[in-house]
């Protein structure tokens, strides 16, 4: 069921390829934000970093070529099956920061080939800027 929403993101459009793999994994909500652009100048603008101005933010602004929030998943849409139907933030162990919603983000990139650490930069520059941890889909060129 997964192989075909993968082998058809090249040819769809990214952010509505990123929204039917999300939801094949079991990831969905209307938690959406209306208005996006894709225009990564209007993300930075829209999601100010704390510090703005910064090399890694200059290097995301220069590598994406778009990045779009699909949707954010409270503690109320997500469930998981363990001993029983129990929430997944739910949990009576170790819950230091303990995240109550993720947000998913599908950013397009201009080049083929990324080293890892370049992804590690370009997904904590996002994190910077949301109180919720995101979990970035990326596309390359």
């Amino acid at each position: 069921m997964i192989r075909p929403v993968l082998k058809g993101i090249a040819a769809a459009k990214f952010m509505d390829a990123s929204r039917e793999l999300l939801a094949v994994l079991g990831y969905h909500s209307e938690r959406t934000l209306g208005g996006q652009t894709g225009r990564v100048a209007d993300f930075i603008e829209q999601f100010p970093a704390p510090h703005p101005g910064t090399a890694s933010e200059n290097n995301f602004a220069q590598q994406a070529t778009s990045a779009q929030l699909i949707f954010q998943v409270t503690s109320d849409e997500i469930e998981i099956i363990a001993q029983g139907q129990q929430l997944l933030f739910d949990a009576d162990g170790f819950d230091q920061g303990l995240a109550q919603s993720f947000l998913f983000m599908a950013v397009e990139l201009k080049g083929k080939h990324y080293p890892r650490s370049q992804y590690i930069s370009f997904t904590r520059e996002i994190n910077k800027r949301f109180p919720a941890p995101a979990v970035v889909l990326f596309k390359t060129a």
